[in-house]
């Protein structure tokens, strides 16, 4: 699956910083001092059809985890602060909404943030104050930890791997043709591998390998049991 060395950041055609003026929150713009002192991560964003400003790692762990999921209709980075005490604000790290319309705020709390026991077994460290402060503001918040990531780590490296795929998906002007050509082969078997549909469908392997990925991003194939940077890889189609 994996899209060589010529995918970039900045494939996309329709790659741009331009917010939905519909939806509820934009991003707070980082500082310059937060830009300097923080690890930032720049992508285009096919899920918001826009480019997201990501600080810290742990963070676009989470933000590459809502990109590849289908029942996602947008997420947005640093919607809001809440005050937490009277000198002290924090970013909320994400909102969401899915496709049902419900919204969501996520904060995400570094390995820092955690409290371990003897059990193995994972705190939210001041958790009581953090979900206090929301209630104040008006929100509840969901809770994602490092350690939750970790153990998703196999497909966070997928994805980061796929992305630059979907991008390339984006702008193919024959990716409707290819789409439905592979929804004819899944139509009456359960999976099919990609090396066999790179081998029977008449287009590029590059080309088939970007409509996989645009496929798994919509929601409508899935891997099986696949590792990242993997010679071949069986898909199946998603079913609800």
């Amino acid at each position: 699956m994996t899209a060589g060395t010529t995918a970039t950041a900045d494939a996309s055609s329709v790659a741009s910083h331009a917010i939905d003026t519909n939806l509820p929150y934009t991003p707070r713009k980082l500082t310059r001092g937060e830009r300097n002192r923080r690890e930032v991560f720049v992508f285009f964003s096919p899920r918001n059809r826009r480019v997201v400003t990501i600080a810290d790692a742990v963070n676009a762990a989470v933000a590459l985890k809502f990109e590849f999921d289908s029942t996602i209709q947008k997420y947005i980075e640093r919607p809001r602060r809440i005050q937490l005490t009277a000198k002290q604000q924090i970013d909320v790290s994400f909102w969401t909404r899915d496709a049902s319309g419900e919204e969501r705020f996520y904060l995400v709390i570094p390995d820092a943030g955690t409290v371990g026991s003897t059990t193995g077994t994972v705190s939210i460290r001041d958790r009581s104050e953090l979900d206090e402060a929301a209630q104040r503001n008006g929100i509840r918040l969901h809770y994602v930890t490092e350690s939750e990531l970790l153990s998703a780590r196999t497909w966070l490296a997928t994805g980061f791997e796929l992305l630059p795929l979907v991008w390339e998906y984006g702008r193919l002007a024959t990716r409707s043709l290819i789409r439905n050509q592979i929804r004819a082969r899944l139509a009456n078997t359960e999976r099919v591998s990609l090396s066999n549909l790179i081998k029977t469908l008449d287009f590029t392997p590059a080309n088939i390998r970007a409509v996989v990925a645009g496929m798994i991003h919509q929601g409508e194939l899935r891997l099986m049991d696949y590792l990242p940077c993997a010679a071949d890889a069986v898909l199946e189609v998603a079913r609800a």
